[in-house]
C-alpha cells in the first residue's frame, strides 16, 4: 500500500512540474520588430504611407511583415518627420564642453545600412540594424561665430574640413530589451562620431577635436522615430567629450529588398507578443 502511495505522489509530483513548465513556458513575451507601411496591406487600419494611428487621411495602409533573419536594405531621413508628416524636423544637440553651454543643430539626415528581424534565445522579436548617418547643414547655435567640419577620424574616408558635415562612424541599432524603444549607437562601443569645432580662438575650451559616444534611445511612432532632449538627458548615456548631452528630432527609416533598385518604403517598428 505504501508502495502504491508512492508511486502515486510520485506520478503527482511529475505532473505538477510539467503544468509548471508549461506555464512558465506560455508567458507572453512582448518584442519590437519592423513591418513596412504598406497601401492595402495587412488590415488596413492605418492612415498615410508613415502607417499613423492618428491624422485626417483614410485608413488605406497596414503593416507587411519583413521576413525573419532576411537583411533588408534601409535608408533613413528626417524629412516628412514634422507636421504630419508634411515637413521636416531639425536634429538639436546641446551640451556643455569646458564650462561653455553648446548647442547644434543639423538641418539634413541621410542614413544607409541594413535591419533585419531576429528572435531571441528567450522567444523575443526583435530589430537589430548597422549603418551609418551623416549629418548636413549642421550650424552652431552656441556659442556664437563658431563652425563645425569634418574630422579624419570619422570613419568616413571622406575628405577633412567638410563644412557644415557630420559622418558617424559604423552604428548599431536594437530593439531587443528595449521595450517600445529603439536603441542605437556605435557599433564597436566607441565614438559615436568625430568632428572638428572652431571658433577662431575666442572659446579655446571647446575648439579642437569634439568626440560623440554613447547611445540613444528613440521612440517610434509609425514610421519616424522620435528623439526628446529631455529623455536622452535622463537616461544619461549620450556625451559630448564625456559630458552629459541631450538630442532631440525624429527620422524616418524605409527600407526594400537587398540589391533591388525599386522604391524604399517605410518601416514602422511595432510592438508582437508571443
Amino acid at each position: 500500500m505504501n508502495k502504491h502511495r508512492t508511486i502515486a505522489g510520485l506520478c503527482m509530483l511529475c505532473a505538477l512540474l510539467v503544468s509548471a513548465f508549461a506555464a512558465q513556458s506560455a508567458v507572453a513575451i512582448s518584442g519590437t520588430t519592423a513591418f513596412t507601411c504598406v497601401k492595402g496591406g495587412g488590415d488596413k487600419s492605418l492612415r498615410g504611407e508613415h502607417c499613423l494611428t492618428t491624422g485626417e487621411a483614410a485608413k488605406e495602409y497596414g503593416h507587411v511583415a519583413i521576413a525573419q533573419d532576411k537583411q533588408t536594405e534601409m535608408i533613413a531621413t528626417n524629412s516628412q518627420t514634422a507636421n504630419n508628416t508634411a515637413s521636416s524636423s531639425l536634429i538639436r544637440l546641446k551640451s556643455t564642453i569646458g564650462g561653455v553651454p553648446v548647442e547644434f543643430t543639423a538641418a539634413g539626415i541621410t542614413g544607409v545600412g541594413w535591419l533585419e528581424n531576429k528572435v531571441a534565445a528567450n522567444g523575443e522579436h526583435y530589430t537589430h540594424s548597422k549603418g551609418t548617418i551623416t549629418f548636413t547643414g549642421v550650424e552652431v547655435k552656441s556659442p556664437s561665430g563658431c563652425q563645425v567640419t569634418t574630422h579624419k577620424e570619422d570613419g568616413s574616408g571622406s575628405e577633412e574640413g567638410e563644412v557644415g558635415v557630420i559622418h558617424t562612424r559604423e552604428l548599431t541599432g536594437t530593439t531587443e530589451g528595449q521595450g517600445d524603444l529603439f536603441k542605437y549607437g556605435a557599433a564597436d562601443g566607441g565614438a559615436y562620431a568625430n568632428f572638428w569645432l572652431t571658433c577662431g580662438g575666442k572659446f579655446p575650451a571647446c575648439e579642437g577635436t569634439v568626440q560623440i559616444t554613447g547611445n540613444v534611445k528613440a521612440t517610434p511612432v509609425g514610421a519616424t522615430s522620435t528623439l526628446s532632449h529631455e529623455a536622452t538627458t535622463v537616461q544619461n548615456t549620450l556625451k559630448v567629450k564625456g559630458t552629459k548631452a541631450g538630442v532631440e528630432g525624429a527620422l524616418t527609416i524605409s527600407a526594400r529588398e537587398q540589391g533591388s533598385k525599386g522604391a524604399y518604403t517605410p518601416v514602422a517598428q511595432t510592438t508582437v507578443t508571443t
